[in-house]
């Protein structure tokens, strides 16, 4: 036979020919769902992709060029607060020269006292007075789409005066900088690229199954055309034109699927990430890869199914139990995804994110891909030796001794993504477990007011002529410096800071108090805090000055009470209000943000609502969203598989039925025959996730911090085998149907 009469030959197949076109249609119609599930996610996946990498680069169009020559056109301060649990940026804007850089979305720089803001940040200003009353300037605008990276996303430039000649203000050329992924926080990048291996790696697995539903019936199909006289590259080119008949329909379906549903996706909000409805749209580059790549990994599949019908086709007709399974190249896989993840011992790379990155991608998808590909194997070795027990355990049990790849195939989708959640959770818990290390102390009721450019005392009586202040204190920080390069932090204030914060005892203004390694009657030159020159000033440590144990939240060296500060220009100093709040108030937060709300970039505020934010809070928040999507799509396959399954065994089934076997204990036998494979892939997806997250976590460097959160392991394992018990349990009205008398006729 000919190329095209062989192609032919394969897409008759696929949609039957007489007697055989009811059975081929489901079979069709299953393939075509399975896989046009996985094409939707995967557009979808693609539109997300493309939407955030249209923010991104909107948000590196809008990032500042700083500069530290004197004559930058251009002086910038950002201040970042949070109002009613959302970020709000102001980046106050000072133009010194005609040719002073816009930022984009803005046709002109605000004048001193105004703003102009986005268009969700205008509303809320219209809406909500108690956001108003942070902000004292005009709004004389609104910022452009291509200024913001999303919608809802509170943002506004203010004209002001006095940056550039402030400690605050930092000198400008331009906005705009290069997209890196060297530029981001390395736990960022590896925790992100985790998530998209999370979601990717379950749907391509479940395409990689759907295509081989009613796999056995297919390999019966071709074996019978292999001992006709058809040679081994006829029976691949007709299997892989049945295995493309799937993905085409499948492909087609979901394309028609993604179309219905990304209107309503554009607008979801997604842990606090929005985009605007012209982002989401994917690219034609992800689109055509995507469409390339179901119709290989489709095709790809069905060969690999082939590879005992082209040899042994008389077995396969006669279903004869197949050969042992070799574990050897399937340990290959994860063995060659853990060196993989250990590059620094493995191939000597150190350094950034973007160096690290290719060997994340590669190893851990490896090792998600590891877990399906152990299961055909593991659950053949697990069940090799068992006998005995209920008619039901029975005929469960030797279907698996038979062929246990395709139960193992059923339940793939649901064990490879429990992997991909249980790594992702015990990265994140890691690295927030690491985080929490440095900061013991609760600052629940605690707040800083850092100023620059204004009078300390007046801001001091701002504060605390606001209801819910506790207490508040001016003090200075300062950098001391000798001649060997050391360096000391220095503090001075008021006793009564020290008592409050630092828990010292018997201290009287004009104390000094060394807590670090500073001695007393050493020289230091002072400087404000973070500036890398010396200064003009000297400092001597008082001979008087005591050593002290700190026991608060602070860590700094030296403590100097004001009568102890001597000829010190205070006003040369980094300024700050230290302030505590009255517990479980609200209030006295947004109380401290309108009192300062007047002085704009000289006084920001540093409340916990601040403090508290964490760059894996996103990650934490989509967690959840994503193990519910990625379990629900496992479940969707599961069931696609399990009727798939029960189609393919029409014949046998009613075969045990006519013998006597009831439909209750053939349900039973199916629940066991999906509840074993699962047990024993939930194992190994634990072990397998529990092994990446550790991989992972060392990769980032937070090995130290390595968490298990047991409850969540044990309540998403229990989910996913509870999944797998309810949806074979759905699929079992489909028994009825295969077991009547018509199914024993032959094609």
């Amino acid at each position: 036979m000919s190329w095209p009469t062989d192609i032919a030959l394969g897409v008759r197949l696929a949609v039957g020919g007489g007697r055989t076109v009811r059975s081929s249609l489901l079979r069709l119609s299953l393939t075509t769902i399975g896989i046009g599930l996985a094409t939707a996610m995967l557009l979808l996946l693609a539109t997300a992709a493309t939407a955030l990498s249209h923010q991104a680069a909107r948000d590196a169009a809008r990032k500042p060029q700083y500069s530290t020559a004197a004559t930058a056109p251009l002086y910038e301060n950002e201040q970042t607060s949070v109002y009613g649990g959302e970020l709000v940026q102001v980046d106050y804007l000072e133009p010194v020269a005609p040719d002073a850089p816009v930022p984009p979305g803005v046709q002109a720089i605000p004048a001193s006292g105004a703003m102009v803001v986005s268009p969700a940040f205008a509303a809320r200003l219209a809406a909500d007075p108690g956001l108003r009353a942070r902000f004292d300037q005009r709004v004389v605008g609104t910022i452009a789409p291509e200024g913001l990276t999303g919608p809802d996303e509170l943002w506004a430039y203010a004209g002001t005066t006095g940056l550039r000649n402030s400690h605050s203000g930092t000198g400008v050329t331009r906005f705009g900088t290069p997209m890196s992924v060297d530029q981001l926080p390395g736990m960022v990048v590896f925790l992100g690229v985790l998530a998209v291996l999370v979601l990717l790696v379950p749907l391509l697995v479940f395409v990689a199954s759907a295509s081989r539903i009613a796999g056995a019936e297919r390999e019966r199909r071709l074996s019978a055309l292999r001992l006709a006289g058809a040679s081994a590259r006829q029976v691949r080119r007709i299997g892989a034109a049945e295995s493309l008949v799937g993905a085409v329909t499948g492909g087609l379906l979901g394309l028609v699927a993604f179309l219905v549903i990304r209107p309503f996706a554009a607008g979801v909000d997604l842990a606090g990430i929005t985009v605007f409805p012209g982002d989401f749209v994917p690219a034609w580059q992800l689109v055509v890869a995507v469409f390339v790549l179901l119709p290989l990994l489709t095709v790809g599949s069905a060969w690999l199914g082939m590879r005992r019908l082209v040899v042994e086709p008389l077995g396969v007709v006669r279903v004869a139990k197949t050969a042992r399974r070799r574990g050897w190249w399937r340990l290959l896989i994860v063995l060659l995804g853990v060196v993989l993840l250990l590059p620094d011992k493995a191939f000597g790379v150190e350094g950034n994110a973007g160096a690290k990155l290719p060997f994340l991608l590669c190893g851990g998808g490896l090792l998600l891909i590891g877990v399906p590909t152990l299961m055909p194997w593991l659950t053949e070795v697990a069940v090799s030796r068992l006998r005995g027990g209920s008619p039901a355990w029975q005929l469960a049990i030797r279907r698996l001794q038979l062929d246990s790849g395709t139960p193992s195939r059923v339940v793939a989708g649901i064990t490879v993504a429990l992997a991909g959640v249980i790594a992702l959770q015990t990265s994140i818990a890691s690295v927030q477990a690491d985080a929490a290390k440095a900061t013991q102390q609760d600052y629940s009721s605690t707040a800083s007011v850092y100023l620059d450019d204004t009078n300390g005392a007046d801001a001091l009586a701002r504060v605390r002529a606001q209801p819910g202040i506790e207490s508040a204190y001016l003090e200075y920080r300062g950098l001391l410096r000798n001649n060997a390069g050391q360096t000391y932090s220095v503090l001075i204030a008021p006793c009564e800071l020290f008592e409050q914060s630092y828990q010292l005892s018997g201290c009287t203004d004009g104390d000094t108090f060394l807590v670090g390694e500073a001695r007393p009657g050493e020289t230091f030159s002072l400087t404000r805090a973070y500036e890398s020159q010396p200064g003009t000033t000297q400092f001597t440590v008082p001979a008087t000055a005591r050593n002290a144990t700190s026991a608060g939240r602070h860590s700094d060296d030296v403590l100097v009470t004001l009568g102890a500060a001597g000829n010190i220009d205070l006003s040369a100093l980094s300024a700050m209000v230290d302030v505590h709040l009255e517990p479980n108030n609200p209030a006295a937060a947004q109380g401290l943000y309108v009192a300062m709300a007047p002085l704009q970039w000289r006084a920001s505020v540093r409340a916990q609502e601040i403090a508290g934010e964490n760059p894996t809070s996103a990650f934490v928040n989509l967690l959840s969203g994503g193990a519910v999507l990625t379990m629900s799509l496992a479940g969707v396959s599961l069931l696609v598989m399990t009727v798939g399954q029960l189609a393919e065994r029409r014949r046998p089934l009613a075969a045990l039925s006519a013998g006597g076997v009831s439909r209750r204990v053939l349900g039973r036998s199916l629940l066991w025959q999906n509840a074993v494979p699962m047990l024993i892939g939930v194992l190994a997806a634990v072990a397998g996730g529990l092994g990446i997250g550790a991989l992972i976590t060392r990769l980032t460097g937070y090995s130290s911090s390595f968490q298990v959160n047991g409850s969540f392991v044990a309540v998403i394992a229990g989910v996913a085998l509870a999944l797998v018990l309810v949806l074979t349990a759905a699929a079992l009205p489909v028994l009825k149907s295969v077991t009547r008398l018509e199914a024993l006729r032959a094609e």
